[in-house]
């Protein structure tokens, strides 16, 4: 990423044309059409979710992890990293967007990260979900 930085001291002024946007490299395009594997998650609410096991259409967005409160960046030059800013926004537009995606048939919505189950609670609190967040069990 070279010498560029991108200070954000204020986390509700972004200036998105100096975000980079991520580009989709295809590595994921012979996933389309295939089951997912039985993979134990551990949700917001304290339940076990199999994914393979949920019947009907299930949408889940991922996303590396949402700001904390309190704290500017994760890393230095996390915004540089693309696709990484924009976290706590891409999961406000899906509870923004929640009774669409139930609308046009979703059953199931959940939100998934590398973040402690502790952490997700809150953060699905604050930011007010109406679907729970999940991570692997490890």
């Amino acid at each position: 990423m070279g010498d560029v930085r991108y200070d954000q001291k204020n986390l509700l002024e972004v200036d998105w044309s100096k975000i980079p946007a991520p580009s989709d490299d295809g590595a994921a395009r012979h996933l389309v059409g295939m089951a997912i594997p039985p993979l134990g998650l551990l949700a917001t609410d304290d339940t076990s979710v199999t994914l393979s096991e949920l019947p009907g259409r299930t949408v889940v967005f991922a996303y590396p992890r949402t700001g904390e409160p309190g704290k500017i960046s994760l890393v230095d030059d996390w915004d540089m990293i693309p696709g990484a800013r924009g976290c706590t926004p891409q999961t406000c537009s899906f509870r923004d967007l929640f009774a669409e995606l139930k609308a046009a048939g979703a059953k199931h919505v959940f939100g998934l990260s590398t973040q402690d189950n502790v952490y997700q609670t809150e953060m699905a609190s604050r930011l007010h979900l109406p679907f729970r967040c999940c991570r692997t069990k490890s």
